[in-house]
């Protein structure tokens, strides 16, 4: 591998205070492993940004790269770097509007109960809000939308189809009269089944699904329901964030409600979750991050050196394939186990406990961990089996644990 010392950064600095020319953006990878299409992150408030224009970055090639400013003030972009090199950005800034493609959005789904729902060009994702909640329908944790045959947004289109009011009322009527023809038309918009670019295929119920958190109170779960307001951060086209409120519960006597930031970019499927407890200050919590087990032999690894763990599950579908999930956590854990329905607990059918990881807190303290999941039928990424899978998951840990270095380099004006 390489070797980089901070002597060729100054040397950078030093020429950039000879001459002018465009800001650069020196992206190092120090690590064994190839980074493609890894997202970087630098403060946009290195650059000065003219009133009307808009931050632009070029690669060697002269290509105008796609770039996203986030709500946190940061300029993101994907970049491959090969194991041990580097990679050279120029910046500029620009009057011409952006024509890039979106593939991390999502919003709100008013239409159908609320939902949240987002993706990236490799997997799909919802929770629950307040109007499913209100409906006494009990369904607590994430879902998991799974794709392939596409890097495209689908779940907007997923759903126009299934909930377009003229075929709605279409299969009504033909209830009445043909309630053969009825299921056959409600089967055919239905995002349950497989129309060529993946399905919801996922049972959440009243579980964490597929990955979501809970407060503990001598050892008993105590879900969170549905969220209570949802604010979108950022929507595209290279990374969605999301901001779900709770409503306040009691937990050791005190009241406490959670604040999750939820994110996700292009070219991952794994959501950077941000949780804060907001109570009274000081308030010790034993927090619970859960992946729901839908099958009774489970096929779980935990990873208690790095602080991950993966689980497989065959997916409820004709010719379905299966589906992989992660959690990982890089504060570390007090614990990690396959926790199994015992006789004290509420047991949804078609389900026997949760892949966990534990961790403590205290209230108004910001806690991190990620989560999501990949289908053994993605063409965007192998991932055709559990040990191929685990693999990739392996690698993204490492990535995590070694981040590429970032060097910005601004030239007086």
């Amino acid at each position: 591998m390489k070797k980089y010392s901070y002597l060729m950064v100054a040397a950078l600095l030093l020429l950039a205070s000879c001459s002018q020319q465009r800001d650069e953006i020196i992206v190092i990878n120090h690590s064994d492993i190839d980074r493609v299409g890894e997202m970087v992150e630098v403060e946009a408030s290195r650059f000065d940004v003219p009133e009307g224009k808009r931050l632009a970055i070029y690669n060697n090639e002269g290509q105008e790269v796609a770039s996203q400013l986030t709500y946190d003030g940061k300029i993101i972009f994907q970049t491959d770097v090969k194991a041990g090199e580097q990679a050279f950005y120029t910046v500029t800034t620009t009057n011409k509007s952006a024509k890039m493609q979106s593939y991390a959005c999502g919003r709100v789904y008013p239409e159908r109960v609320d939902d949240v729902a987002w993706e990236s060009d490799l997997i799909a994702y919802r929770a629950y809000g307040p109007a499913l909640q209100q409906s006494g329908e009990r369904a607590f944790g994430y879902d998991v939308w799974v794709k392939n045959n596409t890097e495209l947004p689908v779940v907007e289109e997923r759903y126009a189809k299934e909930l377009n009011p003229q075929t709605k009322a279409r299969i009504a009527e033909l209830r009445q009269s043909d309630p053969a023809a009825a299921d056959a038309l409600a089967a055919s918009v239905s995002y349950h089944n497989d129309h060529g670019n993946g399905f919801d295929a996922y049972k959440v119920g009243p579980t964490l699904g597929g990955g979501a958190t809970a407060l503990l109170e001598k050892g008993k779960i105590i879900y969170p329901y549905c969220y209570k307001e949802c604010e979108i951060l950022d929507n595209g086209p290279l990374r969605f964030t999301a901001r779900l409120t709770y409503h306040p519960t009691m937990v050791g006597g005190s009241e406490v409600e959670e604040v999750r930031t939820i994110s996700l970019d292009k070219g991952s499927f794994l959501n950077k979750t941000t949780v804060e407890y907001v109570g009274a200050e000081g308030v010790e919590l034993d927090v619970m991050m859960g992946v729901v087990l839908h099958e009774k032999d489970v096929r779980s690894k935990f990873d208690n050196e790095n602080y991950y763990l993966t689980y497989a599950e065959m997916v409820e579908a004709p010719d379905g394939g299966e589906l992989y999930q992660a959690l990982y956590s890089p504060e570390g854990w007090s614990g990690a186990e396959n926790r199994l329905w015992t006789k004290k607990d509420d047991k949804p059918a078609g389900t026997f406990g949760h892949a966990a990881i534990y961790q403590s807190t205290t209230t108004n303290k910001a806690l991190t961990y990620y989560w999501g999941a990949l289908w053994s039928k993605a063409t965007l990424v192998d991932v055709s089996s559990k040990e191929a899978f685990d693999g990739v998951m392996a690698e993204v840990v490492a990535a995590k644990q070694m981040p590429l270095e970032v060097t910005t380099i601004v030239y007086e004006k």
